[in-house]
């Protein structure tokens, strides 16, 4: 048997092989730009003028924009899948393959932004797609969920895993995950293996210096609280207030181009003409959307501050106040992942209201730094996973049918805070 012959590898030259090289740049170059502008603001012609093509050619390979965010968002979870299959096949206990996912995840996103690897989109217009399309997504997703909580399960087998409910943990290892694009970028490229130590540490370690006990917390209510952009005629601004909220709830369920401005006015049981009274149009509305939840981000964190209590204390009260106020009569708070929705102009202002409040959290931080009750590491590091947690947390709905904002929200920090790994395992 001639055992050369049988040895077949995909030929350079063959027309399908080069097929499939084009149509990846094609993806790489779409998830780029969708992850940097969003899909609203990018068109074929954008993405065909980026790779020197022409519209006819990006055609060719594509029916619509729609059918290319499905196709990019299929091989995000291709990539998701296989890192997750990966990890779950090593010889190593549960926690160690949760951290090689991790790693994997990261230095994939690395490679990319050093233009080793290709691109991949952000899921995050999930629910504006197609009904098909859209269900086809959430079941590769559901796969890729599952592969996680097999590994979080065993680990907690093993003892090595703290218990607590394997969906809730899933939730909050993805949260660091799908973060990775929003925070990392070039000079983070350039020397990447600090910021993954310093992941991992709070990953497996957490943040607290000792094991830290959750309080039984209150949690304050807003309508007793001033927002800072609402300071006009008190009538109208309940009513913007309910607009902005109710758009929220349309924004980040179905994302931008989703988004209908007649479906939130009915939910309102108002006109559309009484929608524009108050708001100019869809984009106008999801930046307003923006600066209430800077705001109410900037109150909840002022509060937490200037509780008493110890830095780690009052850290716990900050993130569970977030975490409250989006499964509260008062939020949903809007999600991030909007933010390349809007026009170039207000996503400057949103981006350095943004870092004003990521400074004020990480002054509390720094004063558990100060006091000995968080371990000193990359402060910058710590609060770009804990604003990704935030972000991510309503989508524990998908997992947990019983939302309590007081058990579920120390269960679901309890990773940040006093780490994957259950005492003893380091």
């Amino acid at each position: 048997m001639n055992v050369l012959a049988e040895n077949k590898i995909a030929s350079p030259f063959s027309k399908g092989h080069q097929h499939q090289r084009k149509f990846q740049s094609i993806i790489s170059e779409a998830a780029a730009l969708f992850n940097w502008q969003g899909s609203r603001a990018t068109t074929l012609a954008d993405i065909a003028g980026s790779m020197n093509l022409t519209k006819t050619c990006v055609y060719y390979y594509v029916k619509t924009k729609e059918d290319l965010v499905y196709q990019c968002y299929v091989a995000s979870c291709d990539m998701w899948l296989e890192k997750a299959r990966q990890a779950n096949a090593m010889n190593v206990d549960g926690l160690q393959k949760i951290v090689e996912m991790v790693r994997a995840h990261f230095n994939q996103y690395i490679d990319s932004l050093n233009g080793r690897a290709p691109h991949f989109a952000m899921l995050t217009e999930v629910s504006s797609l197609e009904q098909e399309h859209a269900e086809d997504i959430q079941r590769r997703w559901r796969e890729i969920f599952l592969q996680c909580s097999a590994m979080v399960e065993q680990g907690m087998a093993e003892a090595v895993i703290e218990k607590h409910n394997p969906a809730i943990v899933s939730s909050a290892i993805f949260s660091i995950i799908q973060w990775f694009p929003v925070w990392l970028n070039r000079s983070h490229a350039a020397n990447p293996q600090p910021v993954i130590d310093g992941v991992l540490d709070v990953l497996v370690n957490g943040l607290s210096a000792q094991p830290h006990q959750f309080a039984d917390i209150d949690f304050p209510e807003l309508t007793n609280l001033t927002l800072d952009s609402f300071d006009r005629d008190f009538q109208n601004r309940i009513k913007r207030e309910a607009f902005y909220r109710v758009g929220s709830i349309y924004f980040n369920q179905k994302g931008y181009k989703g988004t209908s401005l007649d479906e939130i006015a009915s939910s309102l049981d108002v006109t559309k003409g009484a929608f524009y009274y108050h708001i100019k149009n869809k984009e106008e509305l999801l930046y307003q959307c923006f600066n209430r939840t800077l705001d109410v981000e900037k109150m909840l964190l002022a509060k937490a501050g200037s509780a008493q209590g110890s830095g780690v204390e009052k850290l716990e009260l900050a993130l569970r106040y977030l975490f409250n106020v989006q499964f509260s009569e008062d939020g949903p708070l809007i999600r991030y992942r909007l933010l390349p929705s809007l026009d170039e102009g207000h996503r400057k202002i949103i981006l350095k209201a943004t870092s004003a409040n990521s400074e004020q959290l990480g002054a509390t931080i720094r004063q558990g730094f100060d006091d000995g009750t968080l371990r000193t590491i990359d402060a910058t590091v710590a609060q770009h996973m804990l604003s990704g947690a935030v972000e991510a947390s309503p989508d524990l709905t998908n997992w947990v049918s019983d939302i309590d904002s007081k058990a579920l929200s120390s269960a679901y920090f309890n990773l940040f805070i006093n780490g994957l790994a259950a005492d003893g395992n380091p």
